[in-house]
């Protein structure tokens, strides 16, 4: 009843600015929770956008005989983890899955001159592109109480100039003939890997394991290091 009273007593003018600015509150109110839900909605589809391209992705990279479908996969991968810090990780286990489990590309089996075999054996194209998505990572964003596996994979002649494989597990990797120039190996699990005839003169070894890593004499290493003092074996 005050208030009934109070609102009486008011002038015309009053009582409509006051109607004036309930209208305009009202409306920013509606305005600001229109927006979050409009924000939500865009939150919940980009994710499930995101998931839909994930699962695509990894299907074409299982695909069997279709090189083309396997690396647009590689391609769809890659940019997921650009795209979501969600993803990022799980992309990267992922493509480290799909190296570890190739074989190496040799030359055909009618070829029988010796320039012919020159550059065999070597990686096929779709795991230099996965190989590409792990050593251009943003390792900022690795987690730090797992590890990239890559134990037992083959790098045969891959482009790996100035990647970086640090913090990596690489036991019994296979870098035979391969240059590896700016590697940086930091941290990295080395332990039991090939290094025969291989390029290691400017790679960064910095706290890597190497104990019973195999190299030859053709494999060249930085200036004033010695194999042996690493637990590296000659073959």
């Amino acid at each position: 009843m005050e208030y009934l009273n109070w609102w009486k007593s008011l002038e015309i003018q009053t009582q409509i600015e006051f109607f004036k600015t309930f209208v305009m509150t009202s409306g920013t109110l509606a305005t600001v929770i229109g927006g979050i839900f409009v924000y939500q909605n865009f939150k919940i589809n980009q994710k499930r956008l995101i998931t839909d391209r994930f699962s695509k992705a990894v299907e074409q990279l299982g695909t069997a005989n279709n090189r083309m479908v396997v690396l647009g996969g590689i391609y769809a991968l890659s940019k997921i983890s650009q795209d979501s810090s969600e993803y990022y990780w799980i992309v990267m286990k992922v493509i480290a899955s799909f190296i570890r489990g190739k074989t190496l590309d040799f030359a055909p089996s009618n070829t029988t001159k010796p320039e012919e075999l020159d550059g065999y054996p070597k990686v096929f194209p779709e795991v230099q592109e996965a190989i590409n998505v792990i050593v251009n990572r943003n390792y900022k964003q690795d987690v730090r109480s797992e590890v990239i596996d890559l134990r037992g994979s083959l790098f045969v002649r891959a482009n790996l100039l100035n990647a970086n494989l640090r913090k990596i597990n690489l036991k019994s990797a296979n870098f035979g003939d391969t240059n590896l120039k700016g590697v940086d190996f930091s941290g990295a699990n080395l332990e039991q890997a090939v290094f025969c005839a291989s390029d290691l003169r400017y790679s960064i070894l910095k706290d890597a394991k190497l104990f019973e890593a195999k190299y030859c004499s053709q494999t060249k290493f930085p200036p004033n290091f010695n194999p042996e003092r690493a637990g590296m074996k000659q073959e």
